[in-house]
C-alpha cells in the first residue's frame, strides 16, 4: 500500500492511497462504508485498455469519498474485485462519475452484470446548466472549481508498471473534484427545475451502456453498408459473425483482425472463389489460406439465405423536397428553443429524431425521442404544434427576437 500526501509546494499534489493487496482493500472498503454513512455519494472512475485485446482490460479503479479519502486500485494486482463491486451495487449509494459511459461499461463487464444505480454524471448535469454538450472533466473543473488540472498522462499506458507518481496523481485527480462538481451543479439544477432532466438524460446515456451487441447484429456497425442488396446484408452478417469468432479466439479487437472495408467489398461483391477473395484490393497481403477459405465459406453462408430472410436496413427513408424543408423549419424551431432554454441544441433534439420526425410528418411515431420525458416539455410540444400546423413563428420587434407561439387551431 502506498501513500501520498499533499505537498506544501506543490498545489496540484493529492492525497491517494495506492491499493494493491485484498487486505487493503478491505480496509478501504470499511473506511468508504463509514464515510458514506450518512452522505450517500462515491466517486468513481477507471482507467483501462482496450486497443489490444478482444475485450478492455481494467487496469486500475479509482475511489473517493465525500471524506475526501481516496484509493487507487491496482487491479493486476489484486484481481479479485468482488468485495469493491459489492460495495458499489448497494442501490442507495448515488456513484458521481464525469462521461460515465465507458466507465459503466467495463465495470459491468467486470463485475459480470451492470452496477445498480443511481448515477450522477456531471457531463450531462453540465449539459444543462448550459457547460457545454460534451465538457471534458478538465473544462468543467476549471470553470466551475477554477482549478487547472494537468492532463498529460490521459492517453498514458495504464498497464505499465510500476506506475509513475504523475501518473497516479492525474488518476487520483479524476475522481478528487467529483463531490464539489456534483455539489455545485445539483444546487444549479434545482434552482432551475432542472434535476429530473438531467436524472433522465443519465439514466437513458448509462442505462444502455452495458449492453452488448449480439453476434448476429454486429452487420449493422458497419460502416459502408448501404450501399449493399439484402443479398449482401446477409454475406456481410456472416463476415462480421466470423470477424468475431476469430477476434475472440485470437483475443485481438475486431478491427486488428479485418477492417470494415475489405468486408463491404466482399459483401457486395461476392467473389466466386478464396482466390478471388485473396486478389481483392481491400484484403491485406498475406492473408493466408486459411482466412481467404473463411471468409468465402461467409459468402457462400450468405448466398444461401432466403430473398425474404435477408437482413433489412431500418433507416429513414430519405426526405422529398417537402421534407428537407421541413427539416430546415424544425432546425430553425430547435434553434430558439434552445437560445430559449439555454441548452445546446443537440441536445434538445438530435438530428436523427428530427428526421425522422420530418419523414412521418403525416403520422408522427409517438415513440420518437423527441416525445418522451423532459423533451416533450421542452420541444416536443412545438414540433407537435408545428407539424400540425398550429405554431406561429414571428419576430417581436419589442423584445428584438424570435417569437414561437403556440395555437388551437391550425394556421
Amino acid at each position: 500500500m502506498r501513500q501520498s500526501s499533499p505537498s506544501t509546494t506543490d498545489a496540484t499534489q493529492l492525497a491517494y492511497t495506492l491499493i494493491s493487496d485484498a487486505a487493503s482493500l478491505a480496509r478501504f472498503i470499511e473506511l468508504w462504508t463509514q464515510d458514506t454513512e450518512t452522505d450517500r455519494r462515491i466517486a468513481i472512475d477507471t482507467e483501462f485498455i482496450r486497443e489490444r485485446t478482444y475485450a478492455p482490460v481494467l487496469e486500475m479503479v479509482q475511489v473517493a469519498s465525500p471524506n475526501g479519502h481516496i484509493g487507487l486500485i491496482d487491479v493486476p494486482a489484486i484481481k479479485d474485485l468482488t468485495a469493491l463491486w459489492h460495495f458499489l451495487d448497494d442501490p442507495t449509494l448515488t456513484k458521481l462519475v464525469h462521461a460515465g459511459n465507458q466507465d459503466v461499461e467495463i465495470m459491468a463487464l467486470a463485475f459480470g452484470r451492470p452496477l445498480n444505480g443511481p448515477w450522477f454524471d456531471t457531463q450531462v448535469a453540465g449539459a444543462f446548466l448550459g457547460i457545454g454538450l460534451q465538457a471534458g472533466y478538465g473544462a468543467i473543473v476549471q470553470q466551475v472549481l477554477h482549478v487547472k488540472l494537468d492532463k498529460e498522462e490521459g492517453f498514458s499506458d495504464w498497464s505499465r508498471r510500476p506506475l509513475t507518481d504523475s501518473m497516479l496523481n492525474y488518476a487520483a485527480g479524476d475522481v478528487h473534484y467529483l463531490h464539489p462538481l456534483e455539489t455545485w451543479l445539483s444546487e444549479r439544477l434545482a434552482k432551475r427545475g432542472r434535476t429530473q432532466w438531467a436524472i433522465d438524460q443519465t439514466n437513458r446515456i448509462l442505462g444502455h451502456s452495458a449492453d452488448q451487441t449480439a453476434p448476429e447484429d454486429l452487420w449493422q456497425r458497419v460502416g459502408g453498408k448501404h450501399h449493399l442488396d439484402g443479398t449482401g446484408l446477409a454475406v456481410l452478417r456472416e463476415l462480421t459473425i466470423w470477424r468475431d469468432q476469430e477476434a475472440r479466439r485470437r483475443d485481438k479487437p475486431r478491427r486488428n483482425i479485418l477492417k470494415d472495408e475489405p468486408l463491404i467489398e466482399i459483401a457486395k461483391r461476392k467473389p466466386r472463389s478464396a482466390t478471388a477473395i485473396g486478389d481483392l484490393r481491400a484484403m491485406p497481403p498475406n492473408s493466408g489460406d486459411r482466412v481467404t477459405n473463411e471468409l468465402y465459406q461467409c459468402v457462400q453462408r450468405g448466398l444461401a439465405v432466403p430473398r425474404a430472410e435477408c437482413p433489412k436496413l431500418d433507416s429513414t427513408p430519405a426526405l422529398d423536397e417537402q421534407g428537407s424543408a421541413l427539416l430546415e423549419l424544425f432546425a430553425a424551431v430547435v434553434k430558439v428553443r434552445s437560445m430559449d432554454t439555454d441548452l445546446p441544441p443537440s441536445l434538445l433534439a438530435p438530428t436523427d429524431d428530427l428526421r425522422q420526425l420530418a419523414g412521418m410528418r403525416a403520422n408522427p411515431d409517438p415513440l420518437n425521442a423527441l416525445f418522451q420525458g423532459w423533451r416533450e416539455e421542452l420541444i416536443g410540444t412545438w414540433l407537435r404544434a408545428c407539424v400540425e400546423g398550429r405554431l406561429a413563428v414571428s419576430w417581436d420587434a419589442k423584445r428584438g427576437q424570435i417569437r414561437l407561439d403556440l395555437t388551437e387551431h391550425e394556421a
